[in-house]
């Protein structure tokens, strides 16, 4: 702002300027620069050279009062607020009572709508801005009245303007009469059209400061209308008037609007077609006016109001097309909170309405190719998009080409919100080969994550699956769950944490094969030592702000904790040592003496007595072989003369057999 005392407005600085439509600098309470076309200056182009307003006026008002009249309804802006910023100079009585001629008049025989709405728009904004600078509250009412007649124009523009002059007018008022001005808008709210009074209570808001919503109790009032059950113009009027605020206030409206956009999701399933129709165009203002940096607060409320069982499917498609929207105006932002908004739109696929179906796919096809940079993975959205909304089908081919994706750039966060999904059902597959594959993408995916603070929203949907791939009863699983375990804890862990996740990999390892092993005890504490595990590791992980101080401290601990795991290491193989050699001493000492016997005590189960049992054994091995050979020969004997016998009682029988023959032939 430029303040120059007493304002002179140059209008043009030449005739040659004038035609070729350069503009000349205005100066006042408001410096800007625009121009001034010779088509609007018309002939006073000539007599205007290079002398101030004041002066301009003296020449021919009726000429005058045309040119502003051409630059208010000048289809530039800029000519608009020329046109408008030249009239605050001249006296209120030489202008109002053409201005209120015209609208008298209805445009004083305008034939051209638009430019006879672009000059109503103009006349409201000077009325009001005359009242404040004038600074008579008895000109603010009138012009009150005059610029609240206006708006019963259908046309946008002129009703915004009309708030805006509205505004200007009520800062001139005394508190009381504007109070008073305002609660007169909001009593008219649920007449027809709806938008008549919710411009007026906009404006009258503006003028009052938004401090007004509350202490006037302006925002209570708009939530017992759309609360009310019975009449359906309140309702109306009520989300009118949301929209309304949003347009006029613009940003300043921001700390309510997460107060106000439950209310008009909730009307957007309204059973009256107009108040529908009311709340997604409040919706649409409100989430269009809201910074960049206040999407991160109101994104979140609208993806809880998708979750939610009690808002209607007209709802569910305006918050989504909602959602939409606003990836490509603030995609930074939006990333922010895509871990939260990826979820809600997944649960939105398995509406029973197509309309929802195809508005949360339009999401989330728009989240993936707007927000993700990475080209490979890009190239990877579509196969993603296709097994979130098919998972029974498209999860395994997926994890496959994810497999055979060379990864070049880091994974960050909306990738993180596109694959997590995919990963988590993966893990759940009953086939152990797709299993393996899943753990495999996870424990590469957490190892190009470059900020660990974004892996940690999504512990709680990889956290229970890996830990059952740890504790499943394949080995090879085991090991696949392991390594994908401890990439996802390394990964979420700070920077200078980082160190101490470097022995995870090999206690989970020795916990994963003592779960299975065949004693109770063991299994038991295998069990309890990979819970506590996994709740240290998780603990330290997902500490996402670290003060320079807590830095030190977890510095300094781990610096004690590594001196202790070292002191415990040779500790313990200083005694492994000793054992060692006692165990060798001892054997040394109790060597068995052949021939001594058994021990004092007979124990049967020393070294001595093995010895001894071993040569009782021996000696009766031989004994045995003896008398097995005793026993052979002395059968070999006896079969011999058995043998001897019977051929000599043979040869006695031969030799008798030829007495007898021979005696036989004697007596013959």
């Amino acid at each position: 702002r430029n303040r120059i005392n007493p304002p002179q407005l140059t209008l043009l600085e030449s005739k040659a300027m004038a035609r070729r439509g350069v503009l000349p600098k205005l100066t006042g309470e408001e410096k800007f620069e625009t121009l001034f076309s010779a088509a609007v200056l018309g002939d006073l182009a000539g007599d205007a050279t290079g002398k101030p307003i004041s002066s301009a006026a003296k020449f021919d008002a009726e000429r005058l009062y045309k040119m502003l009249l051409c630059a208010m309804g000048d289809e530039s802006p800029k000519v608009r607020e020329a046109g408008i910023a030249t009239a605050m100079y001249l006296e209120p009585a030489f202008v109002q009572p053409k201005l209120f001629r015209y609208l008298d008049t209805d445009g004083d025989g305008e034939s051209d709508a638009d430019r006879a709405d672009r000059t109503a728009a103009s006349m409201a904004k000077l009325m009001g801005g005359m009242a404040k600078k004038a600074g008579d509250a008895a000109m603010a009412t009138d012009a009150a009245n005059r610029i609240a007649a206006l708006l019963t124009c259908p046309s946008a523009d002129v009703q915004l303007a009309c708030a805006d002059g509205i505004a200007q007018a009520v800062e001139t008022l005394p508190e009381s009469q504007a109070v008073e001005l305002l609660k007169h808008y909001l009593g008219t709210i649920g007449e027809t059209p709806a938008k008549i009074g919710a411009f007026g209570v906009a404006g009258a808001v503006k003028g009052l400061t938004s401090r007004s919503l509350v202490k006037n109790g302006v925002l209570d009032a708009l939530e017992e209308a759309a609360g009310n059950k019975k009449d359906p113009k309140l309702r109306e009027g009520a989300c009118a008037t949301y929209e309304c605020l949003s347009v006029v206030l613009n940003n300043v409206f921001e700390p309510y609007s997460l107060r106000v956009l439950k209310i008009v999701i909730a009307k957007i399933g309204d059973k009256t077609a107009e108040v529908r129709a009311a709340a997604e165009q409040a919706l649409v203002a409100i989430v269009g006016t809201i910074s960049a940096h206040g999407l991160r607060a109101a994104l979140p409320l609208i993806a809880d109001q998708l979750k939610s069982s009690n808002v209607n499917w007209q709802a569910k498609v305006a918050c989504l097309n909602a959602i939409a929207g606003k990836v490509k105006v603030a995609p930074k932002q939006v990333a922010r909170v895509v871990h939260v908004l990826v979820p809600a739109i997944v649960d939105t696929l398995t509406d029973t309405k197509p309309e929802v179906q195809t508005a949360a796919q339009k999401a989330l096809t728009t989240l993936g190719m707007e927000l993700i940079q990475s080209p490979e993975m890009k190239a990877m959205v579509p196969p993603l998009i296709d097994a979130i909304i098919s998972p029974g089908d498209k999860t395994t081919p997926c994890i496959e080409q994810l497999m055979d994706v060379t990864f070049i750039n880091a994974i960050d966060r909306p990738c993180l919100a596109i694959m997590v999904p995919v990963l988590a059902r993966g893990l759940k597959e009953r086939r152990l080969e797709f299993k393996r594959r899943a753990s495999m993408v996870v424990g590469n995916m957490c190892g190009l994550v470059i900020d660990g603070r974004e892996l940690v929203p999504y512990v709680p949907a990889l956290l229970p699956e890996l830990v059952a791939c740890v504790r499943d009863s394949n080995p090879e699983m085991r090991q696949y769950g392991a390594v994908a375990l401890a990439a996802l804890l390394k990964g979420m862990a700070s920077a200078h944490l980082s160190s101490r996740f470097d022995l995870l990999l090999a206690d989970l390892d020795r916990l994963q094969k003592d779960m299975v092993s065949d004693k109770e005890d063991v299994r038991k504490a295998a069990e309890g030592g990979l819970n506590e595990l996994i709740e240290i590791a998780t603990k330290a992980a997902t500490k996402t702000h670290h003060t320079e101080e807590e830095v030190q401290a977890d510095l300094a601990r781990m610096k004690l904790e590594d001196e202790k795991r070292a002191k415990e290491a040779a500790d313990a193989e200083a005694v492994a040592k000793r054992k060692e050699e006692m165990i060798a001493r001892e054997e040394t000492e109790h060597e068995p003496v052949p021939g001594k016997g058994f021990c004092e005590k007979v124990c049967r189960g020393c070294a001595q007595c093995k010895l001894h049992l071993e040569e009782l054994a021996e000696v009766q091995a031989k004994a045995k072989k003896e008398d097995e050979k005793l026993a052979k020969a002395e059968a070999a004997k006896k079969a011999e003369e058995d043998k001897k016998k019977a051929f000599e009682k043979f040869q006695a029988q031969q030799k008798a057999a030829l007495l007898k023959q021979q005696r036989a032939k004697k007596k013959k």
